[in-house]
């Protein structure tokens, strides 16, 4: 079993309440955070729902980057990772981080 930790960040001024946890495999470890307000009746920024994910190498053989456009801003990130362990990691890593985004939305289309 593992230890998850209740947090709360903010994005565009708006609370949102999210969930932590580290995985590891072999050598490889990742820290994930994932939360969300849930729907919230809009698609703008004024009125929809806010989420947040975070992702950050404790150990392991990783490369982040962002992913920028012509005009220079970062429009995505990449994530490039080396071994068994890493892939093990990062396979439990986006399944943390859907699941704590999905247990706090009312609704979801799967």
């Amino acid at each position: 079993m593992f230890a998850i930790r209740e947090k709360q960040t903010w994005v565009n001024e708006v609370p949102v309440r999210t969930f932590e946890r580290q995985t590891a495999d072999a050598n490889t470890a990742l820290r994930v955070e994932a939360g969300t307000t849930g729907f919230r009746g809009g698609n703008t920024r004024s009125r929809g729902g806010r989420t947040y994910i975070g992702l950050e190498c404790l150990s392991g053989d990783f490369y982040f980057a962002p992913v920028k456009d012509d005009a220079e801003r970062v429009v995505g990130f990449e994530i490039a990772v080396c071994g068994d362990a890493g892939l093990n990691a990062v396979v439990k890593a986006l399944d943390f981080a859907r699941t704590a985004i999905h247990d706090q939305c009312g609704r979801v289309n799967d």
